[in-house]
């Protein structure tokens, strides 16, 4: 079975970051590794460059939100190493796309969610195919956080990152669309915004926590709640939209769609295939209206239409870069949050199978 390595992690902030960073050593040295060569060839930018420019999210970080900062101090202290990489692998997005040229690798992704009607059971669905270069897939893993009384949170991460893509025990979860402009701003980084919105137990909340600070770099939030209901939030370093899907689902890519925005969207001057991935996605989930299932998004993610760089992601159509550095579908994920299950593959959904993880005390794979 390809799985995931799976960490549970609890106590004070500062504890949880230490056992994630003794627990999960390995994989933060692969990430550190595999960002240093992500920045080197991909931006242009040393690791030092990177570590200094993070060093200026530390404060926005702190503003946000005290125990996150810590629970990074403790990832810091119980994997060995410097603060500083450790805030810089919590905002690589930031890094690349504001040291980076406009052509920097950014990751994509196509992110759904269907909720009541349009789900065949009246479940509420979300999730996404999770696409971003083939050098961190040995740095990705699942952990679970037990953070009373905060929400405990379920989420698939890079190691050494504090927020990514999961669900809460509150029902709640979250996926992400990296967007991008040319906008250059120091603000809260993406990660750290994810983390916000999982610690939330409303879907009100979890708005609030994308839009009340202003933040690094911009990104599309899809979010839904066990009470049926999903919102995606186009969020600018500094505006943002928010959209309510009246028919019961929604997807969502890598390009502004709000006509509220009014923004330079760097993502149009190349990466063309997220329109087609949106369109492909809409049409799939319209003509399905009314009885969406787990099974049926599953088949979503395993669409080549266009391939390679299709919604199931093997590369790009003219590739250019080292293999290592070309954006691959990495894993896949769906959430029932009606059944409380997160479903993953590691790799691409159409070579592999989802396995599922629940909130337990062992956090088991069944």
């Amino acid at each position: 079975m390809k799985a995931f390595p799976v960490f549970r992690i609890s106590g004070t902030a500062h504890e949880r970051g230490r056992q994630f960073g003794q627990l999960a050593k390995e994989q933060i040295l692969t990430n550190l590794r595999a960002y240093e060569r992500a920045f080197r060839e991909g931006a242009a930018i040393s690791w030092e460059e990177a570590t200094a420019y993070a060093a200026q999210f530390i404060p926005w970080i702190e503003q946000y939100d005290q125990e996150i900062m810590e629970e990074i101090k403790g990832i810091s202290e119980g994997a060995g190493i410097d603060l500083l990489d450790i805030v810089a692998l919590n905002a690589r997005s930031e890094i690349i796309t504001n040291l980076g040229s406009s052509t920097s690798k950014a990751d994509g992704c196509t992110c759904i969610a269907a909720v009541p009607p349009a789900t065949e059971k009246q479940e509420t669905l979300i999730g996404q195919n999770w696409d971003w270069i083939n050098l961190v897939e040995k740095g990705l893993v699942v952990v679970e956080i037990e953070q009373s009384p905060r929400p405990t949170i379920l989420m698939v991460t890079e190691a050494g990152i504090v927020g990514k893509i999961g669900m809460n025990a509150n029902g709640l979860a979250v996926c992400l669309n990296f967007l991008r402009t040319s906008e250059k701003t120091i603000g809260v980084p993406i990660h750290i915004v994810l983390r916000g919105i999982l610690n939330s137990s409303t879907l009100s909340q979890a708005i609030r926590q994308i839009t009340r600070l202003q933040r690094g770099t911009a990104a599309n939030y899809l979010l839904a709640h066990l009470e049926g209901e999903a919102v995606g939030v186009e969020a600018a370093p500094v505006n943002y939209d928010v959209f309510y899907p009246l028919e019961g689902h929604i997807a969502h890519t890598n390009h502004f769609i709000s006509p509220r925005i009014q923004i330079d969207d760097s993502v149009r001057m190349g990466a063309s295939d997220t329109y087609l991935r949106m369109g492909r996605a809409t049409k799939l989930l319209t003509t399905q209206r009314g009885s969406i299932d787990a099974e049926y998004m599953k088949e979503i993610f395993r669409n080549h239409t266009s391939y390679p760089d299709a919604i199931c992601r093997h590369g790009e159509a003219v590739a250019t870069e080292a293999e290592e550095l070309l954006d691959c579908t990495l894993f896949s994920i769906i959430m029932n949050l009606t059944a409380g299950t997160l479903e993953l593959t590691k790799g691409q959904p159409c070579q592999n199978t989802y396995e599922t993880y629940r909130f337990s005390a062992k956090n088991a794979v069944i």
